[in-house]
This record gives C-alpha cells, structure tokens and sequence, in this order.
C-alpha cells in the first residue's frame, strides 16, 4: 500500500518571478526589480513597493512618484 509522504522538501517549486522595471518620467532611468540598485543600496530582487520613499532617481534626483511601471 502506498503511502503519502507529507515532506514536500524534496519538491522543486517553481519561481514565479514576476520581476518588474519601473522607468523615470522625467530622464528614462529605468529601475528593474531583479537588478536592483547595489549601487545606490538596493539589494537585486527589491521589489518597488520596498525601495524607500526616501530613494531619488540616480540619474536626475526625480523622486520614486515620479516613477512609472513600464514593460519592456
């Protein structure tokens, strides 16, 4: 008789990366989730809702409602 094994670690779980670039309106400086900004503090993989609102656009100093989700 089989039986069920309730450890799923040996599982692989796929990895919904939906990873999304933000774009500056006012200079084209494009913010990608995956990358992230390691030069500026923000790890690779930051999401935009975690980038602080404190964070300005490296390129222009634009703040982050300045910025919007564009696919690319």
């Amino acid at each position: 008789m089989a039986t069920i094994n309730d450890d799923c670690s040996d599982l692989v779980k796929p990895t919904v990366s939906e990873s999304r670039t933000w774009m500056c309106l006012i200079c084209g400086w494009i913010y990608d989730e995956a990358a992230g900004d390691p030069e500026h503090g923000i790890a690779p993989g930051t999401a935009w809702a975690d980038v602080s609102m404190n964070w300005t656009c490296p390129e222009c100093g634009a703040r982050k409602e300045d910025f919007e989700m564009v696919e690319i």
